[in-house]
């Protein structure tokens, strides 16, 4: 998850909303009421701080794209260098985990510091809907990708599970590939009590994944292979995908629950766990044509 266009709308709400000094809640919807269906504007530069105004230069960054974008990114961080979004946006743009690394630590490190006495002291749980926060927890989550590209699960899965500590919710969708990476270096117990935790997702992510725990902990089973039946109504293409002897796909923009993109998506990250784990693709060939017959018998596919 990178900066996108809507975050710069939602900065603008959140500048706003702080400009108006609400007495009341009511106060406040009445406001928000009136803004329907109309813009957000943007505030002049010569209103904003010189924080804010760094920001905006990341933001107006993303938009011109890289060759004009980076020169706007050092400048950004010439005028503030506790701009946390500027290092997201340099991390994103290094295609070396090695290097883009650093950029997101340097986010982070800048993220507790600040956020120290406020946040973290009287919002664990509720991150995510502080838009402030939301450059610092981008920089975790890529931080995390990162660990993964250079092979550390371990080290990874713990930024992920602090991610989810901040903001439960999980609005940014680490919980796929957290449980995957649990599964993936045998921490069984903490998958039990995130998988207890997410219950209600029934995605492609989440059953495969349930599928693919239950095998490497129970083996053939009648509950390893009911789930795996599950997942496979939940997703039709994924195991096509997973019996591939190899997987080179780039990660689809957007996916929708049972289309092709979502099975893309999960066997992007998924792909190699699969193949690693003893007996796993035997046992998902095994019974890839009877789900199938089962898949084709559903009225929705």
């Amino acid at each position: 998850m990178t900066i996108k266009k809507q975050d710069k709308v939602f900065q603008d709400l959140q500048r706003l909303l702080e400009s108006q000094g609400f007495k009341s809640k009511e106060e406040l919807e009445k406001f928000m009421g009136s803004l329907m269906g109309k813009p957000i504007p943007s505030f002049p530069k010569e209103s904003l701080t010189i924080k804010e105004q760094a920001q905006d230069l990341i933001f107006e960054a993303v938009e011109l794209g890289e060759d004009k974008g980076y020169p706007l990114s050092l400048k950004a961080l010439r005028m503030d260098s506790d701009c946390v979004e500027a290092y997201e946006y340099l991390g994103a743009l290094e295609p070396i985990p090695e290097t883009a690394i650093l950029y997101y630590k340097n986010g982070i490190e800048i993220g507790k510091r600040i956020f120290a006495k406020t946040y973290f002291k009287d919002s664990i749980g509720n991150f995510w809907i502080i838009h402030e926060t939301r450059a610092f927890m981008r920089c975790m989550q890529a931080y995390a990708d990162c660990l993964i590209d250079m092979g550390r699960y371990h080290d990874s899965v713990s930024v992920y599970e602090d991610l989810i500590r901040l903001n439960p919710n999980d609005n940014q969708g680490v919980r796929d590939q957290f449980l995957l990476y649990l599964i993936r270096i045998n921490e069984f117990n903490k998958f039990r009590k995130y998988d207890k935790m997410y219950r209600e997702d029934l995605g492609a992510f989440m059953s495969f994944n349930r599928a693919l725990f239950s095998f490497k902990t129970e083996g053939l089973s009648s509950n390893s292979n009911g789930l795996l039946q599950k997942a496979i109504k939940s997703n039709k293409y994924v195991i096509h995908k997973l019996i591939q002897k190899t997987f080179d796909t780039e990660f689809p923009e957007v996916f929708g629950l049972g289309d092709e993109n979502e099975a893309l998506s999960y066997c992007y990250f998924a792909h190699k766990i699969w193949h690693e784990t003893a007996g796993a693709i035997d046992w998902i060939k095994s019974k890839k044509e009877p789900v199938l017959k089962i898949v084709k018998k559903s009225p929705k596919s």
